[in-house]
């Protein structure tokens, strides 16, 4: 064997073993979940930078949501519209609250974090 391929398979076997959660996870994914398993819906877009920062405030505060792109899902889109929509972010909690845009303190109340 060269040294060209064994350097080649240390790397291969390398990043196998970092990565290995996530292959794990590619090869037995977790069960679909369903909306009803949500706590949080973030109805957004991808270019929009208010519905950024609200993802990272859910990803900071370990916060279960599911983001529904207004751009791409037809059903989102169409509650998105019910809800009297005119801008992204607007996020939906369980307890019937809804928040128009971000704001961090709005958020903190109606999820309970302090």
């Amino acid at each position: 064997m060269s040294n060209t391929t064994f350097l080649l398979l240390i790397v291969l076997f390398g990043g196998l073993l970092q990565n290995q959660n996530k292959i794990k996870h590619w090869l037995n994914p977790p069960p679909p979940r369903i909306a009803s398993d949500y706590k949080v819906m973030l109805y957004s877009t991808t270019w929009c930078g208010y519905c950024a920062k609200t993802r990272e405030y859910f990803a900071d505060n370990n916060i279960d949501y599911q983001d529904i792109d207004v751009e791409r899902s037809a059903d989102g889109k169409l509650v998105y519209q019910r809800l009297g929509a005119n801008g992204v972010p607007i996020i939906v909690i369980n307890n019937g609250r809804v928040i128009r845009g971000y704001d961090s303190d709005q958020l903190d109340a109606a999820l309970g974090i302090e």
